[in-house]
């Protein structure tokens, strides 16, 4: 009997049968016999929509969780066959400068290994992912720090590399390097880059339609030395109308001889500074005022 001492056995009778035609419905919504809709049926309907909607809300929550889900850093040494195609996080010191592959003048992958101090990791970057490097002057340069995010590949033959996940994956602070005096160049080995100061005393431009670099001469307390500055770098410096004699410049520059001469070259515009004290002068010699 239930509370209100209907015997039990008649209510599931009158849950399975027809209220109209009182033949047999089963779980039905409607009866197959007279086609009545079954009012007991509701609650079924709307319990059915309840549980499409927790699933919904628990597919969004698992989803939130796995875009926002912080990706684990581990230590080079810790990789292990398992971890193969796995996603993570790896920090270091850029062991060199970072290897680029052009096609049809644009990068369209790149290379370089990091440090943890646990051992050695190779990094490759492709497509997209490279070109945003690229375009950030995000490209790894030797003793720079460097943070990644990637998949994993172990191959069979333990060699270990990882794949960026994207040019933004990448986190970089550029190495600092010990200021020289301007004479002491000389004594550097080629391909050295080292960070000068002074001021601009001449600066020649190349003539229109030639290949020619920029020639910015550049004096400290010690002496004076050329510094070389290809177009494609000149364009990109901030302030570059700046860069006038007269200007105070703070530069990190490569090493290099050429003709038998050491001279300094400007490899990135980033590695230039205009201090913001300096005058501002107009007077840019092209190549053909040289004496």
């Amino acid at each position: 009997m239930d509370e209100q001492g209907q015997p039990i056995a008649e209510l599931h009778a009158q849950e399975i049968t027809c209220p109209h035609c009182g033949r047999y419905v089963g779980p039905l919504p409607r009866c197959p016999h007279c086609g009545a809709r079954q009012p007991q049926r509701l609650s079924l309907r709307v319990l059915r929509l309840a549980a499409l909607l927790l699933a919904a809300v628990g597919l969004c929550l698992l989803w939130r969780m796995a875009i926002n889900r912080e990706i684990p850093l581990i230590k080079i040494s810790g990789i292990q066959p398992p971890m193969n195609f796995a996603l993570v996080r790896v920090a270091g010191k850029a062991t060199g400068d970072a290897r680029t592959f052009r096609e049809a003048g644009k990068i369209r992958s790149l290379r370089f290994s990091i440090n943890d101090g646990t051992g050695d990791l190779v990094i490759n970057a492709y497509g997209k992912s490279a070109e945003q490097m690229a375009l950030f002057d995000r490209i790894p340069r030797a003793d720079d720090a460097v943070e990644v995010a990637g998949s994993l590949t172990v191959g069979a033959d333990e060699n270990v590399s990882l794949r960026l996940q994207s040019g933004e994956a990448l986190k970089l602070k550029r190495a600092e390097k010990a200021m020289l005096p301007v004479a002491h160049v000389t004594n550097v080995v080629e391909g050295a880059e080292v960070l000068i100061t002074g001021a601009v005393t001449r600066v020649v431009a190349p003539r229109p339609g030639s290949r020619a670099p920029y020639v910015v001469t550049v004096r400290d307390a010690s002496e004076e030395r050329q510094l070389v500055i290809w177009s494609s770098v000149f364009e990109k410096i901030t302030n570059h109308d700046r860069l006038v004699p007269g200007a105070a410049v703070r530069a990190q520059v490569t090493a290099e001889v050429c003709k038998g001469k050491m001279q300094l070259k400007l490899g990135r515009a980033v590695d230039l500074e205009v201090l913001p004290a300096a005058p501002v002068i107009t007077n840019v010699l092209p190549e053909a005022a040289k004496p």
